[in-house]
């Protein structure tokens, strides 16, 4: 399995330096059957599936976004 950090950013100005502050809000499984999940720390009792675009669980195209 792999695993990927799903981050934010917060760009801020520091003594007139520009500078930027990562936020980890998450982590992206990656199976080694090749599925992928995405766990969000705000709802950590949820697990999201990720799907190719023109794919979704049913085998149908999903929704426009």
């Amino acid at each position: 399995m792999q695993l990927l950090n799903i981050c934010t950013k917060k760009d801020y100005e520091k003594n007139g330096e520009q500078k930027t502050k990562w936020y980890k809000v998450g982590v992206l499984k990656i199976a080694d059957s090749g599925k992928k999940y995405i766990k969000l720390f705000q709802q950590p009792h949820t697990e999201f599936f990720v799907f190719d675009r023109e794919e979704n669980p049913q085998g149908t195209e999903t929704g426009s976004s």
